[in-house]
């Protein structure tokens, strides 16, 4: 009996050991579930706050040698001429803006990317306007290269405007596009392109209007032909603008034709529409399907303050402006 009593005994202390085992077991467990979780949400939260971190900036390394690029000159005769080499590290480091010195119809069909434009002959009051764009920047010329001296002239009116980080790029437009580097191509706006249509008769010929005509003139896109009489036009006229008088048409026109044909004709009178009519008639008879009517030219242009040719100004009229004969 007393070997019976025993071995329940033992029994039941072996299942209780048993059951205690197990139960620590799961205990365990399940501590360690927690500490899992706890670490992962602990490494979550440091890879948020790292995300959240600063992104570090690249900056620039501009080589020791070539830092007297982005220094002040004091005399005209420190601005430093350079080539391709100097004017790409310039460019890519972000802080020089290129200045184009060829004629504005050469800038706006193709320039150095970002460039701007200001001419050998603009006035100081021009590049007072550009100020905002100019400060703080390396400003550096450019023009056709080799024996041009048009971004020389700028860099010296840049300098009499009180800038001092200048550069003279030498090698200019040809050694840049030479290399194949940035350029922007001129894109005409889009509520200008119908300026450039050519006309399917000559009841299809637009009246432009003053600001579509001034547009064009700006961007020399556009040659001004004066029809009405010569004292007329050379009491005043649109400047740049060429005479053909309406009494001399039939006999000027087969001589430039060539010349006609190379852009859009903007074809204006002083007064009344009879002599602009009949231009427009004879010039599209001709072969001139590029032609646009400025009706009262002469009265907008001179309101607005437009550039205008008077017989009262100093020196005479440019050979060049007129083809009179």
């Amino acid at each position: 009996m007393k070997i019976i009593v025993r071995g329940i005994v033992k029994y039941v202390v072996l299942c209780a050991a048993a059951y205690f085992a197990v139960l620590s077991c799961t205990v365990m467990r399940a501590a360690q579930g927690s500490d899992k979780e706890k670490n992962s949400k602990q490494a979550a939260d440091v890879e948020e706050v790292a995300d959240r971190s600063p992104v570090p900036v690249k900056t620039y390394a501009i080589p020791e040698k070539h830092k007297y690029l982005f220094m002040e000159v004091e005399t005209k005769e420190d601005v430093p001429k350079i080539h391709l080499k100097e004017a790409k590290l310039l460019f890519e480091s972000g802080e020089a803006l290129f200045i184009d010195a060829r004629s504005q119809e050469e800038y706006n069909q193709s320039h150095i990317a970002g460039s701007l434009y200001i001419g050998a002959d603009d006035s100081p009051k021009k590049i007072k306007a550009q100020a905002e764009l100019l400060k703080g920047k390396v400003l550096v010329t450019y023009c056709h290269g080799v024996g041009c001296h048009l971004s020389d002239k700028t860099a010296f009116n840049l300098f009499d405007a009180g800038y001092r980080k200048i550069a003279i790029f030498f090698g200019g437009w040809p050694e840049w596009t030479q290399a194949s580097l940035p350029i922007e191509k001129y894109q005409l706006p889009e509520q200008f392109k119908h300026l450039l249509e050519e006309a399917v008769s000559v009841q299809g010929v637009k009246n432009v209007s003053l600001e579509e005509a001034k547009f064009l003139y700006d961007n020399n896109l556009a040659i001004f032909i004066d029809v009405d009489y010569k004292d007329k036009y050379n009491e005043i006229s649109i400047a740049r603008s060429i005479n053909i008088p309406i009494d001399k048409i039939d006999e000027m026109l087969p001589g430039h034709e060539g010349y006609l044909n190379q852009k859009t004709v903007v074809v204006y009178c002083h007064s009344g529409d009879s002599k602009l009519n009949k231009a427009v008639g004879k010039m599209f008879k001709a072969g001139h399907k590029k032609m646009l009517r400025f009706v009262d030219a002469m009265p907008q242009w001179e309101k607005a303050g437009y550039p205008l040719f008077r017989s009262s100004q100093q020196g005479k009229r440019k050979k060049s402006l007129s083809i009179n004969v």
